[in-house]
């Protein structure tokens, strides 16, 4: 009977509301589980924590931008395709020398994607030697459509500031790496018919992306400073016929005055083509659909006279 009741004073929980520290005795298991957990953690874990840092990981090379760089454009020189055909040791050497400036980096001394560049690159660099797993194919039209336009989703960049020759230059090389298919003559047929190589390929110019945001600021605060301009003198002009017109046909006159302006040598006659066919775009009230040509022509020449 005493043992029982001694037990039942053990574990009487409501008395521990009195005593709070024979609770103690429960827990300090626990609590040192849970400290010596803490501490194995901290351990493991203790050179990121004091130096702050996080684990290295390769960094995803079809997320990397290119600058443009500013050239003038005008057309390369005809390729000779004769010689894209069977390619003479001189046009093997200068592919050699454009691929060790512009692809050993990534893809190896040899081709087989273990250039220094590309080894923290992620998908890794194609490997030139094996004939397995080509996005594009090894065919000579799918080898220039490569360097022509790059391969996105793999991170292959695009080579379209070389010149056709040289990209022809730069495949004739790698194709000395391994078995490539044979050029056929309906492939090179298919590739000149695409980019012209034959008659020489168009260049385009081109100006870095800060300068062409540069540009598109400076145009749009003349463009800004004209339409406001042109306001100005609509407001302090004398009612006239003009301006009567213009203020009866315009929906938003600002609209008006900018897309104008952005007509760059128009004709009356193509302006009043313009605005009758989509008055609205322009900046007019719909009304402007039904003037007759000579309303429309006093409108351009209004226009033209305010916006010079």
């Amino acid at each position: 009977m005493n043992t029982k009741k001694k037990l039942e004073d053990e574990i009487d929980f409501r008395d521990l509301l009195k005593n709070p520290l024979r609770l103690f005795g429960w827990v300090f298991p626990l609590f040192i589980v849970i400290l010596i957990g803490l501490g194995v953690y901290y351990v493991k874990n203790l050179s990121l924590i004091s130096l702050n840092e996080q684990p290295v990981s390769a960094p995803d090379s079809t997320n990397v931008k290119k600058e443009v760089l500013l050239k003038l454009g005008g057309i390369s020189p005809a390729v000779d395709l004769a010689v894209v055909k069977n390619p003479t040791k001189e046009f093997i050497d200068k592919g050699k020398g454009l691929y060790d400036s512009n692809c050993k980096s990534c893809h190896g001394d040899t081709g087989m994607g273990d250039g220094a560049a590309g080894a923290m690159l992620n998908p890794k660099p194609r490997n030139l030697q094996t004939a397995d797993g080509w996005s594009n194919g090894r065919t000579i039209d799918m080898l220039y459509k490569t360097l022509q336009e790059g391969i996105v989703q793999n991170g292959m960049a695009a080579y379209e500031f070389l010149s056709p020759e040289d990209r022809m230059a730069i495949i004739a090389y790698t194709r000395t790496f391994a078995q490539y298919p044979e050029i056929k003559d309906e492939e090179l047929s298919s590739l000149d018919q695409t980019y012209q190589l034959s008659k020489g390929t168009v260049v385009p110019s081109t100006i870095p992306i800060a300068n062409a945001e540069k540009k598109l600021v400076e145009e749009n605060q003349l463009l800004v400073k004209k339409v406001n301009d042109a306001k100005q003198f609509l407001a302090v002009s004398k009612t006239n016929a003009n301006v009567e017109l213009i203020m009866k046909s315009a929906k938003n006159v600002n609209k008006v005055f900018s897309s104008f302006l952005n007509m760059q040598n128009i004709t009356a006659e193509g302006f009043a083509l313009l605005v009758a066919a989509n008055p609205i775009n322009y900046g007019f009230n719909p009304v402007v659909s039904r003037y007759s040509k000579e309303e429309l022509t006093q409108i351009y020449n209004y226009l033209k006279t305010v916006t010079m």
